[in-house]
């Protein structure tokens, strides 16, 4: 059955036309600006965090609500940019083209990851490489530092329930005397 938006009676066209043509092509560049499109995903930068599968209009970047994973709708894209825009690690690059293979093409898969699991109750909460880019910016803090430092950094492997019940048992507070103390006007007051 022939599509009825117009997207898809242009692609359509498009892809008349190439069949028709001297030298078919598979993918037709475009240039910057064009309404179609790819989009490519960095794998090594990516923490599948999904914040552009948040802002994308047309939905040609789902989730998986099953497993962590960032999929792809070729047909959806109007190279809009949010999703670059948007990504903390700048993993997204956005390609103008017609690939007419692509457009037939169900959703692809960009880049997964297996599940993270909580190391004490074993629920899955997030990806590797999210904790993992978590633990390292936090590495350097003052409350991540020194013997209770590598406990604190350990209590991020754990899902909401445990990392709440853990933090309770510690009875850590990053208020009082012994960790660092918040200076008040009183401290500014004495200096006068």
């Amino acid at each position: 059955m022939p599509p009825t938006d117009k997207r898809g009676l242009l692609v359509t066209a498009f892809a008349e036309m190439n069949r028709v043509a001297p030298a078919p092509a598979t993918v037709l560049p475009l240039p910057a600006g064009a309404p179609f499109g790819a989009v490519t995903v960095n794998a090594e930068a990516c923490t599948l965090c999904q914040a552009c599968t948040g802002v994308c209009p047309t939905g040609a970047l789902p989730d998986n609500p099953e497993k962590p994973m960032l999929r792809f709708t070729e047909s959806a894209c109007v190279q809009c940019g949010l999703c670059a825009a948007t990504c903390p690690e700048d993993a997204i690059t956005l390609t103008p083209q017609l690939d007419f293979a692509a457009w037939d093409a169900p959703r692809r898969i960009l880049h997964e990851e297996p599940p993270f699991c909580c190391i004490s109750c074993g629920a899955a909460f997030a990806t590797r490489s999210g904790i993992t880019r978590v633990q390292e910016k936090l590495a350097g803090h003052w409350m991540f530092s020194g013997n209770d430092g590598a406990q604190r950094l350990r209590v991020l492997e754990m899902c909401e329930d445990c990392r709440v019940e853990e933090i309770v048992n510690q009875g850590f507070d990053p208020h009082d005397a012994t960790t660092r103390r918040v200076r008040t006007r009183a401290d500014y007051d004495d200096n006068k």
